[in-house]
């Protein structure tokens, strides 16, 4: 096989990992926003309404929580003046762009280092998978703690190339480094350990004189938030959080407890890490190199091991308190895959010879198995995640039972890009069921209804089935409809994953039996008497019926959360 030829076909290869993830991607994705992307409505009014240019720097570099999110707030205001409306698929675009750009940086490292195409086939099978699932489907979360990450990989590695301008860019990029989420700070200071360890003194000099005025201009009006609940974690919860953060990505392998080998697999990519960090401090130290780029390498890669440790202690650090389990989520399971990708680097940079190709092989086949895992494992919580999405937005936007759309033409409620969603097809059908006690298809929702239970709490309605089983996917399942004298409600029911390692990779069957959802007596929900309905999505099939069942709520429980947007 010719060289070009074997290239081309490589170039393929990578090239699956990225079209898949894109893929199911663009089958999940929708323009709703999730909790914090509210706050962007609200900008874009500050904005465009902005007297002068310190207005508009106010409204950009306004503290989000504990973050400056002005790379955010600067894109989302780019996509509103592009296209004439904000969409948030256009944000995660941007956010998951961001997490592309990962890959070409190890291309750099690794044909720096005399390493063939071939050796970059393991890192976008690492890199793009559904493991990070909740950053993929929101829009500002894409760009804040994808960004984050990418933009300090790229500022660390230019800080300490030896050109001039690679370094001139480096301070621009750690500038808005910061500015994409608050553990960017940690660039700052790594930026001047590696600087200081290259022995440069007018670069170190210049970092720390350009980081000193970065920080000052950061927290210049900066308040603490003071809503984060207070940690009351044990020495141990705390380990046993911090290991299970840097070993987060193990969570899809197909074992019984889950949590187990992402704290043992955390203890062992600890290790790996402290063993990543003395090595390359005794070769940095010996300076004793037969290139530079194997020392703009180990610079390289001591900076990315200490942000993702620092990151990971910031993180259990400040979310503790919210719950050890929080710490394995896959907000943060980034930071654990890019650990593998710079143990990978130290496998495969050392290899030579003929035992070159063996070893990428079996990586491949890891590789390529650990994806396989993750899109298995997290399909689930994408598609969970989406019908929770859509619900919300119904229950935003109708207020009475009309259920006709608002027909408000004011500027602030046409920031938002109108796009068709699932509950369009069903206004009609609702409102005809709430009056017969079933719309739509109605093929075995009798028996549907029946072999699901409703039970009251003081605070909340249980909803549960245990034999329900179709597996379709994206917007196909059941959603529990709640109607009173006022409006309707919609909630999601939601679905667990197939714990049949057969089914789940032999049939493809993602979904165990059944389904369920916890609707808490909370906002938006108001005081009353509601009939409950069960609505069934069948692909393009609809079926809703009542059948005597009934919920009175009698309190509704406060759930705002205190915030400074």
């Amino acid at each position: 096989m010719t060289k070009k030829a074997l290239t081309i076909i490589l170039s393929l290869i990578l090239l699956l990992p990225v079209l898949i993830y894109f893929t199911v991607w663009n089958y999940y994705a929708i323009n709703i926003p999730k909790w914090d992307d509210h706050t962007f409505k609200a900008f874009i009014i500050e904005f465009s309404q902005a007297a002068d240019w310190k207005g508009e720097l106010r409204a950009l570099m306004r503290q989000h929580n504990e973050h400056r999110i002005a790379l955010t707030r600067l894109i989302s205001w780019l996509d509103f003046k592009i296209f004439g409306a904000l969409n948030y698929r256009h944000l995660m675009i941007a956010g998951n762009v961001l997490l592309l750009a990962v890959i070409p940086l190890w291309y750099e490292l690794l044909k720096k280092n005399k390493k063939p195409l071939f050796a970059l086939v393991p890192v976008p099978f690492l890199w793009l998978t559904l493991a990070f699932h909740e950053n993929m489907f929101w829009g500002m979360s894409a760009i804040q703690n994808f960004g984050v990450v990418t933009l300090t990989l790229w500022t660390l590695f230019l800080c300490v190339k030896p050109n001039s301008a690679a370094f001139i860019a480096s301070l621009g990029l750690a500038i808005v480094t910061i500015l994409t989420s608050g553990n960017g700070l940690l660039v700052l200071p790594l930026g001047a350990l590696l600087l200081f360890l290259s022995g440069n003194r007018k670069r170190f000099a210049l970092w720390l004189a350009w980081s000193i005025a970065a920080v000052v201009g950061y927290f210049f009006t900066y308040q603490k938030p003071e809503y984060n609940p207070e940690s009351k974690a044990t020495i141990f919860q705390l380990f046993k959080g911090y290991m299970s953060f840097l070993g987060s990505f193990a969570e899809s392998f197909p074992v019984l407890d889950h949590s187990g080998v992402c704290f043992f697999l955390g203890i062992v990519l600890f290790l790996v890490a402290i063993s990543i960090v003395s090595t390359t401090l005794f070769r940095i130290i010996r300076n004793k190199y037969t290139n530079k780029f194997e020392r703009v390498t180990d610079l390289f890669c001591l900076g990315t091991v200490l942000f993702i440790l620092g990151t990971a202690l910031i993180v259990v650090y400040s979310r503790a308190g919210f719950g050890i389990e929080t710490l394995i989520t896959s907000r943060y399971k980034i930071y654990s895959v890019l650990l593998l990708l710079v143990a990978y680097l130290y496998v495969v940079i050392p290899i030579r010879g003929s035992f070159l190709s063996p070893y990428i092989t079996a990586i491949v086949f890891l590789a390529v198995t650990f994806n396989i895992f993750s899109y298995h494992y997290h399909l689930v919580e994408a598609y969970n995640l989406r019908k929770m999405l859509i619900t919300d937005q119904f229950n935003w936007t109708f207020k009475d039972k009309a259920l006709t759309y608002p027909a408000d033409t004011s500027f602030a409620a046409n920031i938002i890009e109108k796009t068709p969603v699932i509950y369009d097809k069903w206004l009609s059908l609702i409102s005809i069921a709430d009056r017969q006690t079933y719309a739509g298809s109605s093929r075995g929702l009798v028996e549907l209804f029946d072999q699901t239970t409703f039970k009251k709490s003081p605070n909340q309605l249980s909803v549960e089935n245990s034999v329900f089983s179709s597996q379709r996917l994206q917007d196909s399942g059941v959603y529990i409809l709640l109607s009173s004298k006022k409006r309707f409600y919609i909630f999601p029911a939601y679905r667990s994953r197939n714990k049949s390692r057969k089914e789940l990779f032999l049939k493809q069957y993602y979904f165990s039996r059944g389904f369920y959802v916890d609707i808490p007596f909370t906002e938006p929900l108001e005081k009353g008497t509601y009939d409950i309905a069960l609505i069934r999505q069948d692909g393009d099939r609809t079926g809703i019926l009542f059948k005597n069942q009934k919920v009175t709520i009698d309190g509704i429980k406060d759930n705002n959360v205190r915030v400074n947007w």
